[in-house]
Order: structure tokens, then C-alpha cells, then sequence
């Protein structure tokens, strides 16, 4: 508790000196009204159709049509400093679909109200080599990220430190409060006790490139000992292979430690070339002794096959192949076949699964990309058939 305490007070702090301009008493007013008239809004909007339909006799399908998107103003620099506030919003269109449809969407909230919060409000103290930015943001870590998926990102609220004095890296290590929950289906900010703890979490990341190499890794630890998991752990690397054009060779590492059980472990291969404008891979991911779950983040290179749950112990192989007709198209076919180990006949994740993403570039401020999966699951699980169809227009202002 003493954890979230002392954030909380970071961010109240923070947030009302930046309105105040408390925390620029050292720079004179008409310097900081420069900052605020050389400040920079951008409007990202997003006009999303969702539709999920399941095989299953009484499963309740889900279906919503919302606009909405990212309203943002961050302020110019004095000095070092600026500070940056966002508007989160995704409503239903004109009512034309029922909301009592989209609960299970995640692009209304799951009463079927609209979702609208402040979903970013930070400070951001910069001098190129090394940044402290304290408040509401979105994150970019493997097993921690802003999970993109659905009409908005997910945020953090946080105190992070990066540095980048060393060529090619960056270091970085934070904390973590609270979060928006999964693609900031409700309007506001979730605790995360159950999971975390009380605590929050405390976490180190760092991303290197050696000569052609480059190489990640993520660790999460829970401060306080009251929640579900203990730490998170990821390590990756990519390296090129003069096989063919663009040639490369992925490999990938994690785990997740439990509080009560045995701690999980996840491997995966990556590998992939090209072939004019076609781009083809061949994903392999292996999890053992219990469900491997990030903090936010699809990390796995079958990712697309389990989703956003836990992942459970199963053997996944799976073809990617992406299709460039145009520049400013992409076509993308994704096949998994997925064998769990879990035992468990509930929980049983052994099915089958094809997806496919189709982008096109309208022009340098809108695009426009459409969305579907099915998903095959065994006849012997309890859990249901799925189709997911979405489709997404995207404009910036």
C-alpha cells in the first residue's frame, strides 16, 4: 500500500504543478506561456465495426459499430520539461447496433455504456540521453506494452527512467501503479491487487543491437507478496541470415512466477525470408508447467492463436505468409495448430486456428484495415467455435 501511496502522490503532484505551473516557478511566465503556445494537438480517430459470432448453442454473440479515438495536446519545452494530457473515447455510432450487443466487444464497455477518460496525463523531463516521464502514458516493453488491438491502447500510470547514452540502447526501469485494464475497455484506471499485489510493480528493460544481433529483455517483480503472480520474466533476439533476401532467425524466452504453484516457462523459434513481395515465416512456441501470462503484451510469436488470456502448457506451430500487392497494401494469412498439455478438459486449448489482416493506405493521414479470425477448437474442450471479424478506419488530424 505504502507503494501506491507514494505514487499516487508523485502523479497528483505532478499533474497539478503542470496545470499550476508550480514546478516552472524557476522559469518566468511568459516562457511557459511560449511552451503552451507552441504545443502540439493531435486528433487520431478511429471508426470501428466489431462483430464476434461462436458456434456454440447459447453462446452470446457480440457486435458494436463505435467512433472514437485519441484527442491529444502536449505542450512545447521549457528546458527539458513538458507535460502532455490525452483524451480516450470510444462511442457507439448513432445507437445503429443495440448496446446491450457490445459488452463483449472491448470497444464499449461491458454494460455496453461508451468508454471516455483521460487516458494519458504526464510530465516529461528529456535531454536526449536520459528521460524521466511520471504519470498516465503508454509503455513499450515486451511483456508490458499499450496491446494496440481494439479502439484504444492500454495505459500506465507510472514513474519510469530511460536512458540512451550507450550507442544503440536504450535502459530503462519503472514503476507501475495502476493501468487502464486490457485495450481500455472501461473508463478509467484499474487496480491490479488480485494480481499484483498492493504493491505495484517494479521493472527493468533493455534493448541492445550487437553488430547485426538485436536483443531484448523485460523483468517485472510484484512488491508486495498478496496477489497471484511473483515476477515476469522475457529475453529475445533476432539475428539476420544470409539466406535468401531479408532472412532472419528469431528465438524468445520467458516465464511467470507464482505465488501459490509452479512457476511457467515459454520458448519460441521465429523464422522468416522473403521472396519479392512476399514475406513467409514459420512460428514454433512451447509453454510448460502452467499458463505463461504477460503484465499487457502479446510477446509469443503465435500470439494471434491464444489472444489476450493466459497462455496455457501447449505446443503451437503456425505459418505466417504476407502479401505486398502495392506499396501501400498488405496482406496478411496466419495459420497455428495448437496442442495443449494442460490436462484439464475446460481448459483445453487444443484447436486450430486461421487469421487474416488486410491493410491499405488511403493516403498519408488515413487508412483503412479489415480483420478476421476462426477459430476451431477440439470437439472434446468445453470451450466454444469463434469468428472475429472487424473492420477498422483509421484518420489523423
Amino acid at each position: 500500500m505504502k507503494y501506491r501511496n507514494q505514487l499516487s502522490r508523485l502523479i497528483s503532484m505532478a499533474l497539478i504543478a503542470s496545470a499550476s505551473g508550480v514546478v516552472l516557478q524557476t522559469v518566468q511566465a511568459e516562457t511557459f506561456s511560449e511552451a503552451l503556445q507552441n504545443g502540439k494537438t493531435s486528433i487520431n480517430t478511429r471508426t470501428f465495426y466489431f462483430n464476434r459470432s461462436f458456434d456454440k448453442p447459447g453462446a452470446k454473440d457480440a457486435e458494436a459499430f463505435t467512433v472514437g479515438g485519441i484527442m491529444k495536446y502536449e505542450t512545447g519545452k521549457v528546458g527539458n520539461l513538458k507535460a502532455g494530457f490525452a483524451y480516450y473515447g470510444s462511442h457507439s455510432l448513432f445507437n445503429i447496433i443495440d448496446r446491450s450487443k457490445g459488452g463483449g466487444t472491448s470497444i464499449l464497455q461491458s454494460n455496453g455504456d461508451d468508454i471516455a477518460f483521460l487516458g494519458e496525463a504526464y510530465l516529461d523531463y528529456d535531454t536526449g540521453a536520459n528521460q524521466v516521464k511520471i504519470g498516465r502514458q503508454r509503455l513499450n516493453g515486451p511483456l508490458m506494452n499499450d496491446h494496440d488491438l481494439r479502439m484504444l491502447p492500454s495505459t500506465y500510470e507510472a514513474a519510469v527512467y530511460r536512458n540512451k547514452s550507450f550507442p544503440n540502447t536504450t535502459l530503462e526501469a519503472g514503476y507501475v501503479d495502476r493501468y487502464s485494464g486490457f485495450v481500455s475497455k472501461l473508463s478509467g484506471f484499474d487496480s491490479q491487487n488480485a494480481k499484483w499485489g498492493t504493491g505495484g510493480l517494479a521493472y527493468v528493460y533493455a534493448k541492445t543491437k550487437l553488430a547485426n544481433a538485436t536483443i531484448r529483455g523485460q523483468y517485472i517483480d510484484t512488491l508486495e507478496d498478496d496477489g497471484t503472480f511473483d515476477n515476469y520474466s522475457y529475453l529475445d533476439g533476432k539475428l539476420p541470415i544470409g539466406i535468401g533476401k531479408n532472412s532472419y532467425l528469431k528465438a524468445q524466452y520467458g516465464g511467470t512466477g507464482y505465488q501459490v504453484g509452479k512457476d511457467s516457462k515459454m520458448y519460441g523459434l521465429k523464422g522468416g525470408t522473403s521472396f519479392g513481395p512476399l514475406d513467409l515465416a514459420i512460428v514454433y512456441n512451447k509453454i510448460e508447467d502452467n499458463p505463461f501470462k504477460a503484465v499487457e503484451a502479446g510477446p509469443m510469436y503465435t500470439d494471434w492463436q491464444q489472444g489476450y488470456g493466459n497462455y496455457e502448457p501447449s505446443d503451437a506451430l503456425g505459418v505466417q505468409l504476407i502479401y505486398h500487392p502495392v506499396s501501400r497494401a498488405s496482406i496478411k494469412l496466419g495459420y497455428v495448430d495448437v496442442e495443449s498439455e494442460s490436462g484439464d478438459a475446460f481448459n483445453d486449448d487444443t484447436f486450430k486456428e486461421f487469421n487474416l489482416d488486410a491493410k491499405y493506405k488511403l493516403s498519408k493521414a488515413s487508412k483503412i484495415r479489415l480483420r478476421f479470425s476462426n477459430k476451431d477448437q477440439d470437439k472434446n474442450s468445453n470451450r466454444e467455435d469463434r469468428d472475429d471479424f472487424r473492420i477498422i478506419y483509421y484518420h489523423n488530424f
